[in-house]
């Protein structure tokens, strides 16, 4: 776009942001990459639930006299600018008292006056502001994995504490502290002490975790680290009871059981801050409105539906079920999420409506359920989005096994190497202090600090990188997939098009008058219709914009409603409907805004690719990958989106089931296929191929089934990824070099007896601050 924004989203929220005087939020973010909006700025949300939740948590707090509260899951936020500015947006409406903002879990929690703070005005505000909220998540995975990167950072601070009291108690003796200094005891005591504490919150999380692989007749990477820690504690008590100083690693303990532990949060954090950025899926915990016999509502869990219930589907929902409208009134549904067709399709009364369906009318739809939730495609899709949610553990395991065999090398060849050593040196006659302290050396110096350090580092630095680029990784599991990907498989509506259709002719629309701007405005300020998305895209949103009482729908046609101060009435709709088209150049428009059945403006849409589609199609064809399309429209739309993007008109397959998308990616090289696709109807082609990502977040299915998702208005992200992918492969075989000629040198000097305390301790940073410097390249 122009003026430097990567969609009309970010260009409305820059110039909220300035208009409310609010500025400063750029001074906070420094030089950080801003997230991209997309639409979410102009989208008409549902809040009913928030009103209902409010309700709730008033009725509970009202009787002790105590402020309401209510925790919400936050979609959009991404540092310390963005908490300030969300808090800044609460203080500013009436009632509200406190409000907490965390970003590492992607959640906020507010206190408010009962009945004087308007919580769905909130969040609509910060909606404006490209935040979007939702009811806080009771998914139990999503939850202990949170709990654990807090858990494991807790441990990281401690420990960090505890080796910094050690090396600052253990440092005396390495400048020359003799035994027979008064506070030489004492200082062994508080080394040992911190050692030992360290040992227990540092060390316990690797044993536990080696203990339980073990269990189940696996190897970790936390075995050999659990094996340094256990060998260096334990020969440190021996050298500190016996008064053996070559065997007194106590600061060692310490500073690699922090070292260990950061790099394993930086490891999970990485990833768990990409997910907590995405609001969860609540489609099963969904209610919806039952009618009951005498026409009374009842709100029921959507996994309550039956066949022959009737309920009500509101704007811009989703139909869990299929369904028939049992009239008299037809319906406008959208099927794009399900089939890939971009326009609405409108259907009379006794029409059948199929699950996934999404109603873009302008009210609720009464709809009479075929099929029980549990039968549902939309159930199905999401068991399998469930199952595939998992996939990366799966996809990982011949990686994992791969890794085994590895690790198993490394142990067998560092134990051999340890009790080889010992022996050969009790052997010798050197006795067993002299044999004890070769064999813990060697455990020792071989610890793996670049595959515990450096290499979690780098993962975080390339997930850093691409968050900047707008695409977030779900999966550290994602990277070794990547690496066998050779074919990119693209879904067209809403992947290779954009979401809504583009206005041809934005100069319509900059000719109309303020008066009438603002009166277009309000006749889409609540529309679901892609038209009406578009056009109030356009507009730069409709926040100014009145609510306009009485507007009436025509389905299929349009919107009209009448100024009851003029009597003027006015419409939204096809041409032909209230009015034509004066010129001939507008005989072709898809709709028409008209001011008592005369044409005010005619507007052109076109389905249109996304801003950089061709080239990026074009550079990723030039580096050898094989690109294909599968969509659900009409195969002559598909193969005329192929044409312009300058593919092979075999691969661009239309008209296609879930199940043949998934026939397909299985029939053609799936362990070696990257899917991109954003409806429903993806769900079982990303179930079968390697690697899967999508640019749709808010649907509640794909983003969580995805090992990455990309916001904004281009496709530029896709070959960034692919590009940091193999600049990470460089570099990690790079740290891993290093680490092996690090572990060869380490243990030679261990196995020759030169090895002590001292030289450890400079080793081992020394190793790790190699290793990390060359992890930091990637940025380059």
């Amino acid at each position: 776009m122009d003026g430097g924004f990567c969609c009309a989203g970010c260009e409305f929220v820059h110039g909220l942001i300035g208009s409310e005087g609010l500025d400063q939020f750029y001074d906070l973010r420094g030089r950080q990459t801003l997230q991209p909006v997309k639409s979410l700025a102009f989208q008409k949300r549902d809040y009913d639930w928030l009103a209902e939740q409010v309700r709730a948590a008033e009725a509970v707090c009202v009787p002790c006299g105590e402020p309401a509260r209510l925790t919400l899951d936050l979609q959009g936020i991404s540092c310390a600018a963005c908490v300030w500015l969300i808090e800044r947006v609460f203080r500013r409406h009436a009632g509200g008292l406190r409000i907490v903002v965390d970003a590492q879990l992607g959640q906020l929690r507010m206190w408010w006056d009962p009945g004087a703070f308007d919580a769905v005005a909130f969040a609509e505000d910060l909606q404006q502001f490209g935040y979007a909220v939702g009811p806080a998540s009771d998914d139990a995975a999503r939850q202990a994995a949170r709990s654990e990167t807090r858990s494991l950072l807790t441990r990281v601070g401690i420990a960090g504490g505890l080796a910094m009291n050690t090396m600052a108690f253990t440092l005396p003796r390495y400048l020359g502290m003799g035994e027979d200094f008064f506070l030489a005891r004492l200082f062994e005591l508080i080394t040992l002490a911190s050692a030992s504490l360290t040992m227990l919150v540092g060390g316990g999380y690797f044993i536990r975790r080696a203990w339980r692989a073990l269990a189940i007749g696996a190897l970790h990477m936390d075995l050999p680290i659990a094996l340094g820690l256990v060998a260096a504690f334990l020969g440190s008590l021996v050298g500190w009871l016996f008064r053996i100083e070559a065997l007194m690693y106590f600061d060692f303990v310490a500073t690699f059981a922090f070292l260990m532990l950061g790099g394993r949060w930086l490891q999970q954090a990485a990833v768990e801050r990409n997910r907590a950025a995405l609001l969860t899926d609540n489609d099963r915990r969904r209610e919806v409105g039952r009618l009951a016999a005498g026409g009374s509502v009842e709100m029921v869990p959507v996994a309550e539906l039956k066949t022959g219930d009737r309920f009500l589907a509101k704007p811009g929902e989703t139909l869990p079920v299929a369904a028939r409208l049992p009239g008299p009134e037809g319906a406008e549904f959208s099927l794009e999420w399900i089939n890939g067709e971009p326009e609405p399709r409108a259907l009379g009364p006794g029409a059948d409506v199929p699950a996934g369906s999404v109603n873009v009318g302008r009210a609720p739809v009464a709809v009479e359920a075929r099929e029980p939730f549990a039968e549902s495609l939309l159930t199905r899709l999401l068991e399998v989005s469930e199952r595939a949610g998992h996939a990366d553990e799966m996809a990982g395991s011949e990686t994992g096994r791969d890794f085994s065999r590895i690790l198993r090398v490394y142990l067998v060849a560092v134990l051999v190497a340890a009790l080889a050593g010992g022996g050969w040196w009790l052997a010798a006659g050197a006795g067993w202090p002299a044999a004890l302290q070769v064999l813990i050396s060697v455990l020792v110096v071989s610890c793996p600090c670049a595959l515990g350090v450096a290499l979690p580092m780098l993962d975080d630095l390339v997930v850093a990188r691409l968050r900047r680029s707008g695409l977030f990784v779900q999966h550290g599991s994602l990277w070794p997939r990547l690496k066998q990907v050779r074919q990119i498989v693209f879904d067209k509506t809403g992947t290779l098009t954009r979401e809504a259709p583009r206005l041809n002719n934005p100069g319509a629309l900059a000719a109309l008058s303020g008066n009438d701007r603002a009166t277009l405005a309000g006749l889409v300020r609540d529309s679901r219709h892609p038209v009406g998305r578009a056009i109030r895209e356009a507009l730069g949103g409709t926040a100014g914009a009145g609510e306009l009482a009485g507007i009436e729908e025509t389905v299929a046609q349009g919107v009209s409603w009448r100024d009851a101060t003029t009597g003027a009435v006015w419409s939204f709709g096809k041409p032909g409907w209230k009015a034509m088209p004066d010129s001939p150049a507008d005989r072709g428009a898809s709709v028409v805004f008209a001011r008592d059945d005369e044409a005010l403006a005619a507007f052109h849409f076109e389905e249109a690719l996304r801003d950089d589609a061709v080239a990026e199609v074009g550079e990723l064809r030039a580096r050898g990958y094989r690109l294909a399309i599968l969509s659900g429209d009409a195969p002559e739309r598909v193969r005329e989106i192929a044409g312009r993007l300058g593919l092979d008109p075999s691969l661009a397959i239309g008209g296609a089931s879930p199940q043949a998308k998934a026939d397909w990616v299985r029939a053609h090289e799936p362990d070696h296929s990257l899917y991109i696709g954003d409806g429903a109807n993806d769900t079982l082609a990303f179930e079968a191929a390697a690697c899967r990502g999508t640019p749709a977040i808010g649907s509640g299915v794909l983003e969580r089934q995805s090992d990455f998702y990309f916001l904004g208005q281009g496709l530029q992200a896709i070959r960034q990824l692919l590009l940091v992918a193999r600049r990470r492969r460089t570099v990690g075989a790079r740290i891993l070099g290093v680490a092996i000629a690090y572990n060869i040198f380490a243990v030679t000097l261990a196995l020759a007896g030169w090895m002590n305390p001292l030289l450890a301790a400079v080793l081992m940073p020394f190793s790790s601050v190699v290793t990390l410097g060359i992890a930091a390249t990637v940025k380059r």
